[in-house]
């Protein structure tokens, strides 16, 4: 049984100028082996950590199946009749109290979904409408991107709703300091921040300063944006991350701001927040139909992922569309390099098993130094070596990674020089599959989510997956990228 094989080597990517260089071929001798042989592209990457890069690799793009949600069956869909949005109408009733709107801006689509919401409400004509930026982007390269989205958002919103904070959305700690929340109630109560009406050009700044989105210090896009007592606060989209330190720098400075324990901040939001806080919400979860468990479920197939320990929980929150389930379709193996090192238990895994997906996922950031950086690739590429030799005329094998690093490390323990490795943006992907002849096909690049859906595909006929591998020819390409 033909079998889909996915070796993830997390932090390889394509050297950027001024990165130091690590020969790859001399590290990994049974990778510059396979590369001789096997298909090559790239996918471009926005992510340099684990979490985003992994949500990415098996759920696509999160943030657009959230916004079609949350416009077509939560927005559209009989929105007066669910009694979050009545309780939430109730709030905005009586006295002239501020409607803020808190957003990560992903998709500039999201307006339309934002101003029927605020139609549905039917508000007064004089009722101040604000909508709040929280950048979550994690790369500085990030910026240019997110520069024509709020461009898009500031001249396509209702004429009612104005922009008001612009804030990186991990900007306080966990543990948050004096500091921290000083500078929080000076943005979010008094609006005592910079103000960049042309917003643009801060993020520019921003871009030019280094600095990422995510960690952008808040400014105000427009005065009188301030939170006062007896407004209403509504979370639109917001990622599966806890917000609680977010919230706490608004709630715990609420007291101190308002001068008094009897103030009223009534909150709601779109999606289920991750919050210990008690915060209304209009659905509690969404149905990510391009899940790896719901692909699964449709093909009738099952997985085997092969991660460190320490991942193994979040892995399974995110291949199981973000629920927590024991999910029969998808088993999990601790990482163990010693058991993977010998070539009967890899045969034993892949040919003698009922498992049609399989997953290594290894991690280069976690080295000290470059040297063990090298020893690292060098253990990696033995395991590698096995599992190449396995797939060999029988099944498809990818390799690649799901995020680039840049990171600055000592040469080695002996010399403390220190230098940076930095491949961020391009990660490579390597495929080797004996059904696709080189001379009738080619290999695209695009996200990593198609590298999945890919390797789904080589084992499961179905027309509607998309796929990294394309006919050779003009047509048929431009027909590919148009199904």
């Amino acid at each position: 049984m033909k079998k889909s094989i996915i070796f993830l080597i997390n932090g390889l990517g394509i050297e950027k100028p001024g990165s130091y260089s690590i020969s790859i071929d001399q590290c990994m001798p049974h990778l510059s082996r396979i590369k001789e042989t096997s298909y090559f592209t790239t996918a471009i990457i926005n992510s340099i950590e684990y979490r985003s890069a992994y949500e990415q690799f098996f759920l696509g793009d999160t943030y657009r199946r959230e916004l079609e949600f949350l416009k077509e069956e939560v927005v559209e869909s009989n929105i007066e009749q669910n009694p979050t949005f009545q309780s939430l109408s109730q709030a905005l009733s009586g006295q002239k109290n501020k409607l803020h709107v808190f957003l990560e801006p992903t998709n500039d689509k999201i307006v339309e979904a934002i101003n029927e919401l605020v139609d549905k409400l039917s508000l007064e004509e004089d009722r101040e409408v604000y909508l709040h930026l929280l950048l979550t982007q994690q790369t500085i390269n990030e910026y240019r991107k997110l520069i024509t989205i709020v461009n898009y958002i500031k001249y396509h919103i209702n004429t009612r709703i104005t922009v008001g904070f612009v804030i990186g959305k991990e900007i306080f700690s966990e543990e948050m300091s004096k500091d921290e929340m000083d500078i929080a109630k000076k943005l979010f109560f008094f609006c005592s921040a910079e103000r960049w009406s042309d917003t643009d050009k801060k993020l520019q700044s921003l871009m030019e300063s280094n600095i990422r989105p995510c960690m952008a210090p808040g400014f105000c896009a427009t005065n009188s944006c301030t939170i006062n007592n007896g407004d209403v606060i509504l979370f639109f989209n917001t990622k599966r991350t806890s917000y609680d330190k977010f919230l706490h720098s608004i709630l715990d400075n609420a007291k101190s701001a308002f001068r008094t324990d009897e103030y009223s901040l009534p909150l709601f939001s779109m999606i289920q927040l991750d919050t210990q806080y008690n915060v209304p919400f209009f659905v509690s979860n969404i149905s990510y139909e391009n899940s790896l468990s719901s692909l699964l479920e449709k093909a009738g197939k099952k997985a085997l992922i092969i991660s460190e320990e320490k991942h193994l929980s979040l892995v399974n929150f995110l291949a199981n569309g973000l629920n927590y389930v024991n999910n029969p379709r998808i088993q999990f193996m601790k990482l163990d390099e010693g058991y993977l090192s010998v070539q009967n238990n890899i045969v034993q895994m892949i040919d003698n098993s009922d498992y049609d997906l399989i997953i290594f996922d290894y991690h280069m950031d976690v080295s000290k130094t470059v040297n063990d950086l090298k020893a690292q690739l060098e253990r990696i590429d033995v395991v590698l070596g096995l599992v190449a030799d396995v797939c060999v005329n029988k099944h498809s094998l990818f390799i690649t990674s799901l995020y680039g690093i840049k990171k600055e490390l000592p040469v080695a323990s002996y010399n403390s020089e220190m230098v940076v490795i930095d491949y961020q943006m391009e990660i490579p992907i390597f495929f080797f599959d004996y059904t696709y002849p080189r001379s009738k096909y080619t290999l695209a690049p695009g996200e990593t989510n198609l590298i999945l859906l890919t390797a789904l595909k080589c084992i499961w006929d179905n027309d509607k997956l998309e796929s990294l591998i394309r006919p050779k020819g003009i047509l048929n390409n431009l027909f590919g990228s148009f199904k």
